[in-house]
């Protein structure tokens, strides 16, 4: 069915009242809200045609009209909004403060987010398997122990303390890392695996198996997507997602590499996802908003999660200011 302009208005003011207030919405209240423009008789005709068509529900015989799913799609669509300007530079004041540590400046950026929309909020890393790796370097931490540290192009650094039953002398430790800069330097990181090492090495690298383990796991986790989770609490403040449901949701999101898997999906720009639309059946009845950061928004994927009852005007343009000012400080440090 497609709607004419008036019961367009009319849908979009259902939503609105619906979001503020979590009741139904009567006729005499949407004839004020469209400043009488419309008389009541012809208010109460549109939303029987409405209902008819999906986009309003009558919880109660004598109750008013609450939206369906195909109200909020119609509604967020149709959708105009922007950010005070005072919210986006509190926004870009908090970001710039941690800009100089990538992985702080995301961790603010989800929190921020939910602190702000009492939602919960989710920022992954994009999928770096074709990193590089910059270089290797293993250090002696004790007589039976080392430490083995993987450092990328994209400025990441990471370590793995390892224990060597035989122990190893840091001459044959510094032998190791020049072969494994050799072998691997430059390299992205979907090329480096469990078989590429075994040739390099062979038996004699039995000797070595914790330091090449060590490796590996560090190659593994460098490459995968990484989500930052805030505001998972926040889930279970809201009247409108049941007891039941919510524990669905947590239950979901503490499984991070699926949450991963959803986001890194997104193909790029906004999307909302409302309800049925999810991929994810722990996500019917809930939104998600969806958006990327990082060079020509490419980089990484930013999200809130919430009831399908939410401020969409006030929550969207907050998540994209969020996701452009990242953008921007992520640019401007060269990460």
């Amino acid at each position: 069915m497609e709607l004419g302009a008036r019961k367009q208005k009319i849908v979009a003011a259902v939503v609105d009242a619906y979001i503020r207030t979590g009741e139904p919405v009567g006729s005499k209240l949407l004839a004020e809200m469209l400043e009488h423009t419309v008389s009541s008789a012809t208010i109460r005709n549109d939303m029987a045609d409405l209902a008819a068509a999906g986009y309003l529900a009558q919880p109660h015989t004598s109750a008013g009209r609450v939206p369906t799913a195909a109200a909020f799609r119609l509604y967020v669509d149709g959708l105009r909004c922007s950010l005070a300007e005072e919210d986006g530079r509190a926004i870009e004041d908090e970001l710039s403060s941690v800009s100089g540590d990538p992985e702080r400046l995301l961790g603010r950026a989800s929190e921020l987010l939910a602190d702000a929309t009492g939602m919960a909020a989710a920022v992954a890393t994009p999928d770096r398997k074709e990193v590089r790796i910059r270089r290797v370097e293993l250090l002696s931490t004790g007589a039976q122990s080392a430490a083995v540290l993987l450092m990328t192009d994209n400025g990441a650094l990471r370590s793995r303390v390892c224990r060597l039953e035989l122990g190893c002398e840091p001459e044959e430790l510094q032998h190791l890392a020049e072969r494994l800069n050799a072998e691997f330097g430059g390299k992205p990181l979907s090329e480096i695996g469990v078989a590429p090492v075994q040739a390099l090495f062979g038996e004699s690298g039995l000797r070595f198996l914790p330091i090449l383990t060590a490796f590996l796991e560090l190659v593994q986790e460098t490459a995968a997507a990484e989500v930052r989770l805030s505001g998972q609490l926040n889930l279970l403040q809201h009247p409108d997602i049941p007891m039941e449901r919510a524990r669905s949701l947590l239950t979901f999101l503490s499984h991070r590499e699926l949450l991963a898997g959803m986001l890194t999906a997104h193909a790029g720009g906004l999307r909302v996802v409302l309800g049925s639309e999810s991929p994810r059946r722990e996500l019917e009845g809930s939104s998600i908003i969806v958006t990327r950061y990082g060079a020509d928004n490419s980089g990484g994927t930013l999200c809130l999660i919430g009831p399908m009852r939410m401020d969409y005007a006030q929550v969207i343009p907050r998540l994209q200011h969020v996701a452009h000012t990242v953008s921007m400080l992520l640019n401007k440090g060269g990460f």
